[in-house]
């Protein structure tokens, strides 16, 4: 149930929110505004809105929001809250399930509906998530159970992070990812593509070697550098640290030329970000220091970042959360 409107979805077909919805919703749409073939959730809260002789002011007030939301709204650049569905479906005249029921197309649900079906991907990992925390903290004597509760909390959340990205995807605000191609059709799938991630993270792992390597890791927040360096020590990696740009430009100028293999570089920082960062390193007169390998680390997703960071000199992109396995596979063909 959400504010008012209620989705049965059968197993299997909860990522795409029921071929039945979409059938409904694109009945409800040819019914109601029979001059419309196709809709969007902005022009279906336009058409509603002039259908009552409204404004676009005269609608913000009555939901207490600025008429530039509303205007937003309608062309489509952003949804309501949530928590306006019930005020607002009641103004235009119409339930909140007809309110969801906008369609791009007669032949698939729309952006808003598979965003909404994709709830219990969300949640089911999470719980998971939840679950085995609390189980970890109740058999933190057991070292063999609490590392297993830890695996399935760091595999869960691999899995939700991949939610997300297809959430984001789905919504239009980022490009498709290698995580899309192998999402799950159905929450049925999630077992076995857990146990696939499982088993692909034991092999990718077992294999690297990078002893003898030095590496420094750059980023302001000393939990990132804990992680990345825990794991970086167990392939016999020699790690050194840099808090900002700044340190770690003064770490690359007080070393000698070839101390570093490589730096993994957080690219949002305060002071000197990453990228200012990793273009003043390729312009230091000393061409073996210049030409030290830089990795990307960075929350930031969209193909204009990756694209921002290979033009500042940087080798490769790898995203927040870490995971461990890619990095370990870009670092090896940096300089394994």
């Amino acid at each position: 149930m959400i504010h008012g409107a209620e989705y049965h979805m059968e197993p299997g077909k909860v990522n795409h929110a029921s071929i039945a919805i979409c059938s409904h919703a694109c009945y409800i749409l040819l019914r109601r505004c029979p001059d419309l073939k196709k809709t969007t959730f902005g022009s279906r809260i336009r058409y509603l809105r002039k259908q009552h002789n409204m404004t676009q002011a005269q609608l913000a007030e009555q939901l207490g929001v600025t008429d530039k939301a509303v205007s937003k709204w309608e062309r489509d650049l952003s949804y309501p809250d949530p928590a306006l569905f019930p005020e607002l479906a009641n103004i235009l005249g119409v339930t909140v399930d007809d309110l969801l029921n906008e369609t791009a197309g007669e032949d698939r649900p729309s952006r808003l509906l598979r965003i909404l079906g994709m709830s219990h991907d969300i949640r089911t990992p999470l719980h998971i998530i939840l679950g085995c925390i609390n189980l970890a903290e109740l058999t933190k004597d057991d070292p063999d159970l609490l590392l297993h509760y830890l695996e399935s909390i760091r595999i869960s959340g691999e899995y939700l992070l991949g939610c997300i990205n297809h959430l984001m995807y789905v919504a239009g605000h980022t490009p498709k990812t290698e995580d899309d191609k192998t999402y799950p059709a159905n929450i049925q799938e999630l077992s076995e593509y857990l146990n696939r991630r499982a088993d692909a993270r034991k092999s990718a792992l077992k294999d690297y070697d990078f002893g003898g390597k030095r590496l420094l890791v750059v980023d302001d927040i000393a939990i990132n550098r804990e992680i990345i360096a825990a794991s970086l020590k167990r392939t016999g990696a020699k790690v050194d640290f840099a808090e900002s740009g700044e340190a770690c430009l003064e770490k690359i100028a007080t070393s000698p030329a070839g101390h570093f293999d490589l730096i993994l570089m957080d690219i949002m920082m305060p002071g000197i970000d990453g990228l200012e960062t990793t273009r003043r390193i390729r312009k230091l007169p000393d061409p073996s220091k210049a030409a030290i390998p830089v990795i990307a680390v960075s929350a930031n997703i969209y193909d204009n970042d990756r694209n921002t960071a290979t033009e500042a000199g940087m080798n490769a992109f790898i995203e927040k959360p870490v995971a461990i396995d890619r990095l370990f596979e870009a670092m090896d063909r940096i300089i394994g």
